[in-house]
C-alpha cells in the first residue's frame, strides 16, 4: 500500500528557514507527499520572499498549497484547518517551517512501518538543535499500549504522523481553552492527545527523522511565551479527553 503523506505546517516569518525545510520534503525517496502551508500572518518582507520560495519549489513539482491567514490563528486553529482539507486515510505529518527532516529515507521507512504493523498513529526519534550546536536531546519515547495519554509524560514529540480519520468524531471542545478559543501555543499536545486516545494502534518507531530548532539556552525556558505554553499543557492534561 502506498500512503499518502500529507505535511500540515503553519509559518510565521520563517523565509530564512523555510527553503531547508522544503529540500528536506523534496528530496525524499517515498514520492507520495503533499504539503500545506499556512501562514499566519507573517510581514509583509516575509511573506513576499516565502511566496517566492514556494513558487520555486512548485516550479519544480505541484506539491504545496498555501493558505494566507487575514488575521492571526494560532497553532491549534491554523493545523486543524489543514487537517481538515485532508482524506480520511491520508497520514498526517506536523512539521514546522524552521524544522526538517534529517533522513531522506524517512518517508519510505515510516511507510514500511504503517503497512507491517497495521498502525494507525506513529512517531519518531529526533534530534534538537540551535545556531550553536547539533545536539543528540530526544524527548519522543513509547508509550505503554494501556497507557492514558494524559496522565502519561510527553513522549510523542516529532515527527508525529496518523491518520485523519482519527479526529473526525473528537469533540472540538477538546482543542480549546476555558475561554471558549483554540489552544494558542500549546498545539503538538492540543491535537495529538486526543489522536492517542483515539489510536487503535499507536506505535514509536525508535528512527531519527526530525530536526527540531530551539534554542537550547536556559533562559529561552523561562520566557513569558515558555511559561504561558506550559501552563496550557497542564490545563489540557489535568482536563483530560472530553467525550
Amino acid at each position: 500500500m502506498k500512503n499518502k503523506f500529507v505535511f500540515v505546517s503553519p509559518m510565521w516569518n520563517a523565509s530564512k528557514t523555510l527553503p531547508q525545510m522544503l529540500f528536506s520534503l523534496y528530496g525524499q525517496s517515498y514520492p507520495h507527499w503533499n504539503l500545506i502551508l499556512i501562514d499566519d500572518v507573517s510581514s509583509i518582507d516575509h511573506r513576499e520572499k516565502q511566496l517566492e520560495i514556494i513558487q520555486d519549489f512548485n516550479a519544480m513539482n505541484d506539491k504545496i498549497k498555501v493558505l494566507w491567514n487575514v488575521e492571526k490563528k494560532w497553532e491549534t486553529a491554523n493545523v486543524l484547518k489543514g487537517i481538515s482539507m485532508c482524506a480520511d486515510d491520508d497520514v498526517i505529518c506536523r512539521i514546522d517551517a524552521d524544522d526538517f527532516l534529517c533522513d531522506l529515507d524517512a518517508l519510505r521507512i515510516i511507510n514500511m512501518a504503517y503497512e507491517q504493523s497495521g498502525c494507525d498513529c506513529l512517531w519518531t526519534s529526533h534530534r534538537w538543535f540551535d545556531d550553536d550546536d547539533v545536539t543528540s536531546r530526544n524527548i519522543s519515547g513509547p508509550m505503554p499500549d494501556d497507557a492514558d495519554p494524559y496522565a502519561y509524560p510527553w513522549v510523542s514529540s516529532h515527527l508525529k504522523t496518523f491518520r485523519k480519520k482519527l479526529l473526525n468524531d473528537v469533540n472540538d471542545a477538546n482543542f480549546r481553552g476555558t475561554d471558549g478559543e483554540y489552544i494558542k501555543r500549546c498545539g503538538d499536545q492540543a491535537v495529538m492527545l486526543p489522536v492517542l486516545k483515539k489510536s487503535q494502534k499507536r506505535l514509536y518507531f525508535p528512527f531519527v527523522t526530525y530536526a527540531y530548532r530551539c534554542d537550547m539556552k536556559p533562559a529561552t525556558f523561562q520566557t513569558d511565551d515558555a511559561k504561558f505554553q506550559q501552563q496550557e499543557a497542564l490545563f489540557l492534561r489535568r482536563r483530560g479527553y472530553i467525550e
